[in-house]
C-alpha cells in the first residue's frame, strides 16, 4: 500500500466528527476563560504550554498524563525546575533578545542553553519522581528557563493559570459536554 493511501485508511479510521468537533469547542471555551482572564488582569494567564495541556484535556482525558493530578503537578514541577535552573545559569537574561543579536558562541546564548539543559533533566526526573507525568510540562519549563516567564509571580501564575484550566474543565467544560451530550467518546 502506497504513502497516501496509508494515510486516507488511517485518516478515515479516526475522524470522528462529533468529538472532533466537541474538542474544538472545549479548547476554545479554554482559551476563553484563560485569554479572559489575562485580558481583566494584564497577567500572563496565556503562554504556550498551555495549548498542548488544553488540547489532551479537550480530546478526552487519558489518566495517564492528562488527569488532574498530572497536569497540575507537571507543570508545577516544571515551573521550580525552570525557576531554579533560570537563576543559576541564566538570570536577567531572556531568550528574545539574546539570539536578537547573533553573535556566535556568545556568553549569553551558553547561559541560556545550560540553563534550558539542567531545567529539563530536572523537570525528567522531577516529574518521574512525582509521577506528574505530563510531557506539556517540559515546554513550561524551556519557559521558564530560557528567561520568557521567569519571576517567582510568573511562575506561581504558571500553576495557577493550570490549575484554573483544570478546574474549569472539570465544572464547566464537563457540564456543558454533558447537557449537550458532546462529550468526546473515544479519547485521544
Amino acid at each position: 500500500m502506497g504513502f497516501w493511501n496509508k494515510v486516507r485508511a488511517s485518516t478515515e479510521e479516526t475522524i470522528n466528527v462529533r468529538d472532533d468537533l466537541s474538542a474544538g469547542t472545549n479548547v476554545t471555551l479554554h482559551f476563553l476563560f484563560l485569554g479572559g482572564l489575562a485580558w481583566a488582569s494584564g497577567q500572563p494567564f496565556l503562554f504556550p504550554s498551555l495549548g498542548p495541556s488544553a488540547y489532551l484535556l479537550a480530546t478526552g482525558e487519558k489518566d495517564r498524563a492528562e488527569g488532574p493530578y498530572h497536569v497540575i503537578g507537571g507543570h508545577a514541577v516544571a515551573a521550580i525546575c525552570g525557576l531554579i535552573a533560570y537563576v543559576l545559569f541564566a538570570d536577567g537574561i531572556v531568550v528574545v533578545d539574546a539570539f536578537e543579536q547573533g553573535e556566535p558562541f556568545s556568553s549569553e546564548v551558553g547561559r541560556l542553553v545550560i540553563s534550558g539543559i539542567v531545567a529539563m533533566l530536572l523537570t525528567t526526573v522531577g516529574m518521574l519522581w512525582s509521577n506528574t507525568n505530563h510531557p506539556a510540562a517540559c515546554a513550561t519549563t524551556l519557559i521558564v528557563a530560557l528567561g520568557l516567564m521567569s519571576t517567582l509571580l510568573e511562575g506561581a501564575i504558571i500553576v495557577v493559570a493550570v490549575a484554573l484550566l483544570v478546574v474549569f474543565h472539570n465544572t464547566i467544560v464537563d457540564r456543558v459536554q454533558d447537557f449537550y451530550g458532546v462529550k468526546p467518546e473515544d479519547p485521544r
